[in-house]
């Protein structure tokens, strides 16, 4: 062990190694008495403990705490000094200080040490607990990126497949169906079955393609305002008693390609959560470029729920990751009858 001894009085050094070899302590002991030998020794050594006398001719013990803090933060500091009144010894508790031993009662000396040493241990414990929990928090956010992206990436090639056969097949099928219809020889019941069966392969087809862009988000091919307007007419649409206010004040260039993805499947769950468990009427969505950051927010005017009770579905977990992984903060407000309000921003590049 060893220690870094701030003492200009030789004797009290010596007394105190005694001490800790008596005890068993073996230990390499670094006696300074001046401000430069003290910080040289701490710049250039590891110490597991820093002694130090509170009075000394050209130094002082507060200073001398004020450096070890800076330098070396997590080394326990102790007090070694003759008389110390109570609030010259709280004040040096005040300043970072582990312990204050008088020396006129060295019997604390040893305990003191073996405290602050167990401290420090614990600490040390600790703090590679930390180190390993924000690793693992590290490995964890990246392997869900990655899963994120390979969603992404199979969700683009279900697309494809969809396209490339399904689509094609029923296009096929109704191009088929209607040169059957344009032939003379069919009877009025046999040409008004065949018309229904084109609405049906027309309905089909036009599923197959909703469910393509769903998976395939036009933010791929148009950009993020272009998709964005698409996919809040097709909600309209589908929820014909719902209205939808956009203001989108963003340039392309200002978004990266990963960024507009994220952003549109944000949205994307966002207003299908409205839809689902909301009751709301309206929506607000706004996609602004600010001085220093990027914001998407949506606001309904929906019954809400209670943040503290209530259930939280995979929804708002999956846009909250979507957010953070890449690079944004997210915020949810909500209270009963007073509508839900979802915040995602990210600083500039």
């Amino acid at each position: 062990m060893r220690i870094l001894h701030l003492e200009d009085d030789l004797k009290d050094a010596e007394l105190i190694r005694e001490i800790l070899l008596l005890e068993g302590m073996a230990c390499d002991i670094v006696r300074v008495d001046t401000q430069t030998a003290f910080v040289d020794a701490l710049e250039g050594g590891d110490f597991q403990l820093i002694f130090c006398d509170y009075s000394l001719p050209a130094f002082d013990g507060i200073s001398a705490l004020k450096i070890a803090m800076e330098k070396s933060p997590d080394t326990p500091f102790i007090f070694i000094s003759g008389k110390m009144g109570e609030d010259r010894a709280i004040e040096t508790l005040k300043h970072g200080a582990t312990d204050y031993i008088l020396k006129d009662n060295l019997t604390r000396l040893v305990p003191a040490v073996n405290r602050a040493l167990r401290e420090l241990s614990e600490k040390m414990e600790r703090r590679q607990a930390d180190e390993q929990l924000k690793e693992s928090e590290k490995k964890l956010r990246r392997l869900s990126s990655e899963l994120l992206a390979a969603q992404e990436k199979e969700r683009r090639r279900i697309a494809g497949e969809l396209h490339d056969t399904v689509a094609s097949s029923l296009s096929a099928i109704r191009f088929s169906i209607e040169k059957i219809l344009g032939q003379k020889d069919q009877n009025e019941q046999t040409r008004g079955e065949l018309r229904d069966l084109i609405s049906k392969v027309q309905l089909a087809n036009e599923e197959t393609r909703r469910i393509m862009a769903d998976l395939r988000p036009a933010v791929d091919d148009l950009g993020i305002v272009p998709a964005i307007n698409w996919f809040c007419r097709e909600y309209e649409k589908t929820y014909s008693h719902m209205h939808v206010e956009k203001q989108i004040d963003i340039a392309e260039d200002d978004l990266s390609d990963s960024l507009k993805t994220a952003i549109f499947r944000i949205s994307q769950e966002a207003l299908n959560n409205i839809a689902k468990h909301s009751g709301a009427s309206l929506v607000n969505l706004r996609l602004q470029k600010g001085k220093s950051r990027i914001e998407l927010t949506v606001r309904d005017n929906g019954q809400g729920f209670n943040l503290d009770t209530s259930r939280r579905g995979l929804g708002l977990s999956t846009m909250r990751e979507r957010t953070e992984l890449s690079g944004g903060s997210f915020d949810l407000e909500s209270a009963i009858g007073e509508g839900t309000f979802v915040r995602a921003s990210w600083p500039l590049a």
